[in-house]
């Protein structure tokens, strides 16, 4: 009896535990799943949203080497993501680990340094608008250090380099909370058993703390590295792709394609090029970062 009670309530938690699973399986299959496949079916389509789409095959993958617009935003994005993510994990590794040195008040300073990352990315666009206008704050700063003003969001040359400067301040504090968990999470006897042996500085850093937080590590650059690739705020609200299209990244194309020229079709292949270059780009990070020894 005992047995056959067991039995009935294992089956009864799987069948509750498989209800309470539902809603969420529901909504990847339709919020996630469906729209990948659809967005696939579109790319083999000519599609203006007006009119039935008209199978063209791979006509919109094969015209992709010679499409310039395409190959200039696929080049903008990777050296988007290259000046931002290398930069922003280091000032997040530093700022934790800093922090994590602090013997008091450390939540105090951790809420306010994550405040960047929590506050609306829309209304952090527009005051770093305000800050790199001609007569803003950054200009203003340079005029002090003897410089004339810099056309930060009207030139080619300063408008990316100013759309990488607000990435950073923006994205920094949100992996420097990743970090400082990880930080934390290393336990103190390896640090005190280090100082035994007469391990210091560089020694601890080298063989105590970074393999201790390489699954950290691992995590943060697989995340920033997506969240790179999938950025589009900043590059609309701030410059909309210009000047020039010299801040047009991938997904502000996808976007203009779809919704400025209706060529749905052209969109979806871009769509799915990004997909899967997000997907392997992020296979291939956590298979060079796995922990060989696990």
């Amino acid at each position: 009896m005992k047995i056959g009670k067991s039995n009935f309530n294992r089956n009864s938690m799987a069948k509750w535990g498989v209800v309470f699973a539902l809603p969420a399986l529901a909504y990847i299959l339709l919020f996630q799943l469906y729209p990948i496949l659809f967005s696939f079916y579109i790319s083999l389509h000519d599609y203006d949203l007006l009119s039935d789409p008209v199978y063209v095959g791979f006509k919109h993958f094969a015209a992709l080497p010679y499409d310039r617009a395409f190959v200039s935003s696929l080049w903008i994005t990777i050296a988007y993501v290259i000046y931002t993510v290398v930069p922003v994990l280091g000032f997040s590794f530093l700022m934790a680990w800093a922090l994590a040195q602090v013997p008091t008040s450390r939540s105090l300073w951790r809420t306010l340094l994550f405040i960047p990352s929590v506050m609306p990315i829309v209304s952090v666009a527009l005051v770093w608008k305000l800050i790199f206008n001609f007569n803003g704050p950054m200009n203003d700063a340079a005029a002090a250090l003897g410089s004339g003003p810099i056309p930060w969001l009207n030139s080619s040359t300063y408008a990316p380099i100013a759309l990488v400067i607000m990435s950073w301040w923006h994205a920094t504090s949100y992996y420097m909370i990743i970090f400082l968990a990880g930080f934390l999470a290393i336990p103190r006897d390896y640090y005190e058993a280090a100082a035994i042996d007469g391990a210091r500085g560089f020694q601890v850093l080298r063989y105590i703390t970074l393999p201790a937080m390489k699954p950290t590590i691992a995590l943060a650059i697989v995340l920033s590295t997506v969240n790179g690739l999938k950025t589009f705020a900043f590059q609309q609200i701030v410059t909309d792709g210009g000047p020039a299209n010299s801040t047009q990244i991938m997904t502000l194309l996808i976007y203009k394609t779809s919704f400025s020229y209706l060529d749905m079709g052209r969109a979806s292949a871009y769509s799915v090029v990004l997909f899967g270059g997000i997907l392997v780009v992020s296979l291939v990070q956590i298979w060079l970062l796995r922990d060989r020894n696990a």
